[in-house]
């Protein structure tokens, strides 16, 4: 690149191809397991019923500068297929209908969608009957799923959504997909709710009611070979949650202090109140925390050391459970010159242990002299373990 002359390189090499998969498999964040709903038992399964467009959408040949060209990629829907063989039947219903304008490079989505108040009343008309006809695949996904034992719902946002040049009017999943999962559930009440997306949704309408949720970002071409592994415990999940996915709308701070998404100008009045700080600051209730992830085994965390001459801090992390798993040990810091701000992160560390296996990590964090700090280490920003 910088002498002019081109490089032949590689790509889409064995290499290339299982780092792809390894990336994938760590971002998948397990973010509800009830009742031990997950990892499904592969060797129970027979029939197997996915529901929702994103078990075959593929993601990334789409959205602005996150737009790569990839040679392939593995949707869910084909990852799981192959990993259960031909001994499971695994079948599709599509459940919901995307928008036709946009799918066919028509006017902006946000500005015919009738929840918007937007269009002609011939715009009004199609959107009446695109509901009508979000209600009979909805009807016809609900019968389908009475026939099988096993029914996953994989959904979500899209790059209709998460692209440059739109900005989302709210946090609602799309296309009704609301009234979909929660016409499932009443069927199928074990059902794993699967949603792949680029930025956090409101889940308010059927979370309580789902005893699995699962979040997997758009991972690239082998995204739906780690899904798979996941859903069927080839491997642990250890993804945790990069920012505060909140209950609703109103609860991020941008909006609820009424500044976004603003006209010529925009105030960022809640300073470095926001996400997690915000939450803290506030006692707002997040539907997940920052840093939250949960895992197929279980981690219990002890003898706290903090050396401030090293500025570090020690701990042993041991897994209690049955299965080999990953957890990222968070390290968070409250400082005195700063009592508004609860706490912040200051580090954090991710170890990898074998059942009953116990090891001693280090975490570097940054110790100002001068100040009084308190450390708080946990699972996430609300899951502390333990305090010095």
């Amino acid at each position: 690149m910088l002498d002019g002359k081109r490089k032949s390189g590689a790509y889409n090499t064995p290499e290339h191809r299982q780092k792809a998969l390894e990336i994938a498999e760590e971002s998948v964040i397990l973010l509800k397991n009830e009742d031990h709903t997950l990892p499904l038992k592969k060797e129970e399964l027979k029939k197997v019923l996915l529901v929702g467009r994103n078990a075959e959408e593929i993601h990334s040949n789409n959205g602005g500068s996150a737009e790569i060209k990839a040679l392939y990629e593995i949707t869910p829907l084909m990852g799981l297929k192959t990993h259960l063989g031909g001994n499971v039947q695994v079948d599709y219903i599509e459940g919901y209908k995307k928008d036709p304008k946009k799918e066919e490079g028509g006017t902006n989505w946000q500005e015919t969608s009738l929840e918007n108040g937007g269009g002609s009343v011939k715009q009004q008309q199609e959107d009446e009957a695109l509901k009508e006809k979000r209600a009979a695949m909805r009807k016809a996904a609900v019968e389908k799923a009475k026939e099988y034992e096993t029914v996953i719902y994989i959904g979500g946002l899209d790059h209709d959504h998460d692209s440059e040049g739109n900005d989302r009017p709210d946090m609602k999943l799309p296309y009704e997909q609301d009234e979909l999962i929660k016409e499932l559930l009443e069927v199928k009440p074990d059902m794993p709710v699967v949603l792949i997306g680029g930025t956090p949704v409101e889940m308010g309408e059927w979370v309580d009611q789902a005893k699995a949720v699962v979040w997997g970002w758009y991972a690239g071409m082998e995204g739906g070979n780690a899904m798979a592994e996941v859903l069927l415990g080839e491997i642990n999940p250890s993804g945790k949650l990069p920012e505060t996915f909140y209950k609703t709308l109103s609860d991020c701070s941008a909006h609820c202090i009424g500044e976004f998404p603003g006209t010529d100008k925009v105030r960022y009045a809640e300073g470095i109140y926001v996400g997690y700080r915000y939450n803290d600051k506030f006692h707002i209730e997040p539907q997940f925390c920052f840093g939250h992830g949960l895992s197929y085994t279980t981690f219990e965390y002890s003898n706290l050391a903090l050396d401030r001459t090293n500025r570090a801090i020690t701990l042993c992390v041991k897994n209690t459970g049955d299965v080999e798993g990953s957890e990222i040990v968070q390290v968070y810091v409250h400082r005195e010159n700063e009592p508004d701000i609860i706490k912040e992160l200051a580090g954090f560390e991710k170890v990898s242990l074998k059942p009953g296996e116990e090891k001693q990590i280090t975490v570097n964090v940054e110790i100002e002299n001068g100040f009084t700090c308190r450390f708080f280490v946990g699972s996430s920003s609300r899951d502390i373990r333990l305090m010095d």
